[in-house]
């Protein structure tokens, strides 16, 4: 299977614009050696505080790259296994149906560019990949997100366009602080019966849209079920990766560039993933590219 070739070469983004319970000791019996105190100590005086041991650590790049990569890749070989450039002339696009896929990345919508394009599956591509990293942003709405509702209300809340908290001093430092308790002090997701059906609803809803969208475009050589169970498990390794990028403590962005800045003709079909801040929540003079995005014909 001919696979795509990723563009070389370093790139460098500047910085996003996006950006409990407590624990009951039972009582000691009274004993008449008096129990030394030990003084609680934080990074200001030099020393971690004890509960930063118990918080999730930061993964290596390498890690961070390889889990993204496959997510990329996953999506674009399910279009290009699934899908083709010619339409079947029984089947008429549904714009409707279409809207939904539509990416605020290209420069017109879907149902305009599909019909006079000569290389659909591209765009496909890009549709699909956009709407999946999209759902896994923690920015992302919380009737759309594939994350826990905990992971993207705050979130989502602050990047609204009546919200100016992401203005205010250190709100970076302490959302980095933020995302990485909140992964601890939630229970595991995958353990979370109401998430996970939920999550599930969802990709459900999520692979029998994009099926109907692009049916004119479908390959014949697979059976729909075929085409929706990879779909299905797509979203759901998508999912796992949205929880695990939450957990870092660097904040990992998504980047997909206008369709101005990457040219006429062209078209982004998998984005460029960047650490824009450090282990610390600090902004990065240039974000880090930690995966290439994929620029194709349109």
């Amino acid at each position: 299977m001919r696979r795509q070739q990723r563009s070389k070469g370093k790139r460098r983004y500047p910085p996003s614009k996006d950006s409990g319970g407590f624990e009951l000791n039972t009582p000691r019996q009274q004993d008449s050696t008096p129990i030394p105190k030990k003084p609680f100590t934080t990074e200001a005086s030099g020393v971690s505080g004890t509960y930063e041991n118990y918080l999730p650590q930061s993964a290596d790049d390498r890690t961070i790259q390889q889990k993204a990569k496959a997510i990329l890749d996953q999506i674009e070989l399910h279009v290009e296994n699934y899908y083709r450039n010619s339409s079947s002339s029984a089947s008429r696009p549904d714009n409707a149906e279409l809207a939904v896929f539509d990416s605020p990345y290209l420069p017109a919508s879907l149902a305009s560019l599909l019909p006079r394009s000569k290389n659909r599956v591209n765009i496909m591509k890009h549709a699909l990949a956009q709407s999946i990293t999209s759902s896994i942003s923690p920015s992302a709405s919380p009737a759309r997100s594939l994350l826990p509702n905990e992971y993207a209300l705050l979130p989502n809340t602050i990047t609204s366009a009546r919200s100016s908290v992401s203005t205010k001093a250190g709100s970076a430092q302490i959302m980095s602080r933020w995302r990485v308790m909140t992964a601890y002090l939630r229970p595991d997701p995958i353990n979370d019966a109401t998430y996970m059906a939920q999550r599930d609803k969802k990709i459900n809803d999520t692979v029998q849209s994009f099926a109907k969208a692009f049916a004119p475009w479908k390959s014949t050589g697979y059976k729909d079920e075929e085409r929706a169970r990879s779909l299905s498990a797509i979203l759901e390794d998508a999912a796992n990766l949205g929880i695990f990028l939450f957990s870092q403590p660097s904040t990992l962005q998504f980047h997909w560039p206008s369709s101005s800045e990457v040219g006429p003709g062209r078209i982004v079909v998998s984005p460029a993933l960047v650490k824009a801040t450090d282990e610390k929540g600090q902004g990065l003079v240039e974000s880090q590219v930690m995966v290439n995005q994929v620029v194709l014909d349109a």
